[in-house]
């Protein structure tokens, strides 16, 4: 093999295992707790994205949630980070909490497919360190409003 074919084959295998381990991405699953506007507690089951990889896959691909469970991204620090839902193919609302736990935004997304040029993308008018997501109406149904719900400490 000529050196620039054994390049391209380190490349090709190189790209395979970065899809690999983009397609197996998992975060691990952790129950965490949110109170909403009368204070009460309401508990989710949340895979834990906190990291490039599971950030990036999200909830693609997902045929469905159940009622009580969720994603939780995880940044860095805050910031506005911005969602779309491409090869998303439920609705979510995405709850949007600032660094000290409180919920600064909540904005219902439609799921795009595949449609990379009609996908838009949501992101909250508030800077936030974590998202979370959980099927629609989620928000609504638990009571969970801005400024009045609140993501407790995970333990």
């Amino acid at each position: 093999m000529r050196p620039n074919e054994v390049a391209l084959a380190a490349l090709a295998l190189l790209a395979l295992i970065i899809i690999f381990y983009f397609i197996t991405a998992r975060g691990p699953v952790k129950k965490i707790s949110i109170t909403n506007a009368d204070g009460s507690t309401v508990s989710v089951s949340v895979e834990i994205a906190n990291n490039t990889a599971t950030r990036m896959k999200g909830l693609m691909g997902r045929k469905s949630l159940g009622a009580e469970e969720g994603m939780l991204f995880v940044f860095d620090r805050p910031g506005k980070h911005s969602f779309w839902m491409m090869n998303t193919t439920i609705p979510l609302d995405a709850i949007f909490i600032a660094e000290n736990g409180s919920v600064v935004d909540i904005i219902a997304m439609q799921p795009c497919g595949w449609n990379v040029t009609n996908c838009p993308t949501y992101a909250p008018k508030t800077e936030a360190k974590y998202v979370l997501e959980v099927n629609p109406g989620f928000a609504a149904r638990n009571r969970i409003v801005v400024g009045k719900g609140k993501l407790l400490p995970m333990g």
